[in-house]
């Protein structure tokens, strides 16, 4: 691995700027809401042990050990970060560059470095990856994913390292597993069962095993040890209503039943929506030939890496398709193998294509040489660095339309130049080369621009372009309304929401609006009161319903003559913010896209 400190500089700007840039761009959301309020009370409470979870404030969050909220909220309180989405969230990027440095580095070791920087390129181009429950959010899947990149890399240099050095990845693995599972809980639960199944049925790893069983049972036991404080105390603290909790409800249950009927799902969810989603970047086909390709070949090489990439692919979404509640998110720790199986093929494709293509190309060469007028021709210096230049320009174009789809050049109206595909530029190239004599210099270059059409790179521009349109219209709102409120004197938040429809987003930022007056129940005529009162106007958050029955209503029914109907703003998927009076000015809060000037 030579030039690999090389090739991981050029990748790491790619990697860092999809997952970094614009992390403050989208609202707190859904499980994010829920996991950054935990962070919020934890810093409010100073309660370290015992997270809180919403819509009722002093209600613990057992559902996951809290390793990953003490990760977010320690640099908050210690005043190295700001306590604002960044903040939140830059965590998860980190884990997010992390584990992908680590794809490249499994890829780089499986097939050389054009099959880690493609399986990495695959796994940005994966819009849900980023954006839906992935590395950009503060969600659990970012330390999950980097939990099994980083042992199953681990796993595979220990298989072929010296006894000397095997001890520090043995303890890495154990550190990484620790993180899965004080972070998501038995949902790392694969991994043992991943690097265990290869080295079982491998001589390499028997042997292995059998030179380092100690080590891995010291380290396995000390991860134990570290793993148990948190538990032994949440049971002496909650007894069994914590383990029917983080056990049986959220991992039984999710197994055998549901928590939510939207989570039901047919058995081959996970296969069908795999290649849907990988079909909207157009590798849905190289996902399966890639995965193919690597049980084959693994098979006859005996390859102990390429049993373990499959594995790792195959054997987690397996069993997770025999539950009965299913979420695409759930898959992520295992999209990996799938983007390195696309990367070891088109590998193979490039090295074992270049060899024809270069006997071609010399064929090509030889049959120029069969004409002397011609090859006295070419063969003069001006004419033949001429050519050459022409051949490089050719080869920057095609890849140049690779990265950015198209090229054009304009002037004054003019179109002088415009390329959107590859077959012009190449066959300029490979002419010009030919004429050149300088076909076998440029035959590495072109193999690699012709394979690396292959790959999703218009899904990473897709990604890249995302980023500055997403909208916080939530947190907007709320910021708005609490100038007002500085401004005007506090005057709190109306609030006829029952809390079951009380969405986890909206809460999290409108809690910060206090204080609260809430209804007992869905109330039209109490709504009309607080409209009426106009000496005190305030922003209201009703249900959707609620409100449309509010204007149904005939004016006599209520005992203020209600006035027009204020401003108001929408939020999916049943939720009304009425704003009167000054709170007017918040309707358009958020109207143009974050970071625009």
């Amino acid at each position: 691995m030579s030039r690999s400190w090389l090739w991981l500089a050029l990748a790491i700007p790619f990697i860092c700027w999809p997952l970094f840039a614009g992390l403050s761009r989208a609202d707190i959301e859904n499980d994010e809401a829920i996991y950054s309020f935990a962070v919020d009370r934890m810093l409010e409470t100073g309660d370290w042990l015992s997270p809180r979870t919403t819509p009722n404030e002093d209600w613990p969050f057992l559902e996951k050990p809290p390793l990953k909220f003490w990760i977010v909220a320690a640099p908050i309180r210690f005043g190295l970060f700001r306590h604002d989405e960044r903040a939140i969230r830059v965590w998860d990027a980190v884990f997010g560059v992390m584990a992908l440095l680590y794809v490249f580095a499994i890829g780089y070791r499986l097939a050389g470095p054009f099959c880690g920087a493609s399986a990495v390129l695959v796994l940005l181009a994966h819009r849900p990856l980023l954006f839906e429950h992935g590395l950009r959010s503060n969600n659990m899947e970012a330390p999950l994913v980097l939990a099994y990149c980083g042992g199953i890399w681990h796993f595979l240099t220990w298989l072929r390292a010296e006894a000397t050095v095997a001890r520090r990845h043995i303890w890495a693995i154990c550190a990484y597993f620790y993180l899965g599972f004080m972070t998501k809980f038995v949902a790392i639960a694969f991994l043992p069962i991943v690097i265990g199944l290869p080295a079982l049925l491998s001589g390499d790893g028997r042997r292995a095993l059998v030179r380092d069983w100690r080590r891995w049972l010291t380290a396995s036991l000390v991860t134990a040890l570290v793993i148990a404080p948190w538990f032994v105390w949440a049971s002496f603290t909650y007894g069994w209503f914590f383990w029917e909790t983080i056990l049986g409800v959220h991992v039984y249950a999710r197994f055998t039943s549901y928590l939510d009927p939207s989570h039901l799902q047919p058995w081959h969810f996970y296969f069908t929506t795999l290649f849907l989603r990988f079909g909207e970047s157009g590798q849905q086909w190289l996902v399966v030939a890639g995965l193919v390709t690597l049980v084959v070949l693994s098979a006859i090489r005996r390859s102990v890496e390429g049993w373990t990439i499959v594995a790792w692919a195959v054997v987690p979404v397996v069993a997770i398709s025999l539950g009965s509640s299913k979420l695409y998110h759930y898959v992520y720790p295992f999209l990996p193998p799938l983007a390195l199986g696309i990367g070891y093929l088109l590998a193979l494709v490039l090295a074992v294509g270049v060899v024809p293509f270069r006997r071609w190309l010399g064929a090509l060469e030889a049959s120029l040489a069969a004409r002397p007028r011609l090859a006295r021709t070419t063969a003069r210096p001006a004419v033949r660095r001429g050519l050459t230049l022409v051949a490089i320009g050719a080869l920057a174009v095609a890849a140049f339309t690779i990265v950015f789809g198209s090229v054009r050049l304009d002037w004054q109206g003019l179109t002088l130049f415009k390329s959107s595909g590859l077959v012009r530029p190449l066959t300029v190239a490979l002419l010009c080369g030919l004429l050149a004599r300088r076909l076998s210099a440029g035959s590495q270059a072109t193999a690699v621009i012709v394979v690396s059409s292959l790959l999703p790179v218009a899904g990473y521009r897709d990604s890249l372009s995302r980023i500055p349109l997403e909208k916080h219209p939530l947190r907007a709102a709320r910021d708005c309304v609490l100038e007002v409120n500085r401004q005007h004197g506090q005057a709190g938040l109306y609030v006829d929401v029952p809390p079951d429809d009380l969405t986890h987003g909206v809460y999290y930022h409108f809690r910060r609006v206090r204080p609260w007056e809430r209804a007992a129940a869905p109330d039209p005529a109490a709504l009309g009161r607080v409209l009426g009162d106009t000496a005190r106007p305030r922003p209201l958050l009703v249900l959707e319903s609620t409100y449309q029955a509010f204007m149904r209503e005939p004016d006599a029914t209520h005992a203020v003559r209600r006035a027009p109907s204020p401003p108001l703003r929408t939020f999916p998927p049943n939720l009304v913010l009425l704003l009167p009076g000054p709170y007017a000015r918040c309707v358009e809060a958020d109207a143009r896209p974050v970071g625009r000037p």
